[in-house]
């Protein structure tokens, strides 16, 4: 009795080992599934250990810099003021650059009188634009500056304020290398702090013309 249960625990056995091999070599349903999870699980793991970017999805897409020229407000005048930029650009709408400007005609207070005194202006500044339909022939652009200005002032020296400039105008592509654009706005000071110059002095209106050389790809 003995024997025969021994024989057929040992027949039932060698039948379930031969039946796992079977499933396992002869079933490619379990085989796909296998090999998908593994495939889902790496995925998984690629799209987790992806970096974070202060610009989201947006890659960089081009580089360009050039000549700044603009007349501004002084007074009842326009001087003119001449400056130059570069920076990059991200998903061929956002520009992020920085730029340096400097009057090169003395600029004269709102309210002139006998004693008001000409003084001297500059600025520079983190550069933020938006150029929406940049693959058009012509199209829009929106820019923000902002940064450190300064105001020299014959026989009082030099004073130091805080300068941001917002305009809207029209950019040109000329060349996929080259581009025009001509935009108007306002620029605002605070922190002037002169007995002979007052913010509304140096703050004003600002139209400009700016060639930009550089390359999208």
């Amino acid at each position: 009795m003995r024997l025969l249960l021994f024989c057929c625990c040992v027949l039932t056995f060698s039948a379930l080992q031969a039946q796992d091999i079977s499933v396992a070599t002869d079933s490619p349903g379990l085989f796909y599934r296998t090999e998908t999870k593994t495939e889902a699980l790496d995925l998984g793991l690629n799209a987790r250990g992806r970096e974070r970017t202060l610009l989201g999805d947006l890659d960089l897409s081009g580089a360009w810099g050039g000549p700044t020229y603009n007349y501004s407000m002084t007074g009842d005048d326009w001087a003119l003021v001449r400056g130059g930029f570069g920076g990059l650009e991200f998903g061929e709408e956002f520009f992020i650059g920085y730029g340096g400007w400097k009057g090169r005609e003395s600029f004269t207070t709102d309210n002139p009188t006998s004693l008001s005194p000409e003084f001297d202006f500059r600025h520079s500044g983190l550069i933020l634009a938006y150029t929406p339909f940049s693959d058009n022939a012509i199209h829009p652009r929106i820019t923000t500056i902002f940064g450190p200005g300064k105001v020299d002032v014959a026989g009082e020296g030099r004073d130091r304020m805080l300068v941001g400039q917002a305009m809207i105008g029209l950019e040109l592509n000329l060349f996929q290398w080259f581009r025009i654009g001509a935009e108007g706005g306002y620029r605002f000071s605070t922190g002037v702090d002169s007995a002979l110059i007052t913010d509304q002095d140096v703050s004003g209106a600002v139209v400009q013309l700016e060639a930009r050389f550089g390359f999208s790809w």
